[in-house]
């Protein structure tokens, strides 16, 4: 009887495991290269795109101007989220790759067009 417990429970812990090894095969993580000049850019992101369909993590990085987003690949696509991140008024230059160039210094006005109805600065 004791031997027939260990063989079901052994079957479970077994059965979980693949379960979760096999939800994570579906999950895709892509990082675009994109124009992030300001905080208020970053805040669109963090704020917008976590409610896309299907994302699971989300992290923006100034300093690398990149994005980073692990997602289901069963409910979204890379396609997608690069136009739900350009809705946002933010250029995407590509996928992987760091551009630096479109920084702006600190306490200069923001005059990008994400910005220009806010009065933002930096």
């Amino acid at each position: 009887m004791k031997v027939v417990r260990l063989v079901l429970i052994m079957v479970v812990v077994l059965s979980a495991a693949m379960s979760v090894n096999a939800q994570k095969k579906n999950e895709k993580t892509v990082i675009f290269n994109a124009n992030l000049h300001c905080e208020s850019c970053k805040a669109k992101v963090e704020k917008n795109i976590p409610y896309e369909k299907g994302v699971k993590d989300l992290k923006v990085d100034m300093k690398t101007q990149t994005i980073t987003i692990t997602f289901r690949e069963d409910k979204n696509t890379t396609e997608n989220l690069q136009k739900a991140i350009e809705k946002l008024n933010i250029e995407v230059k590509g996928i992987e790759g760091n551009n630096t160039s479109a920084k702006t210094q600190t306490g200069e006005k923001c005059e990008k067009s994400c910005c220009e109805k806010e009065g933002k600065t930096k």
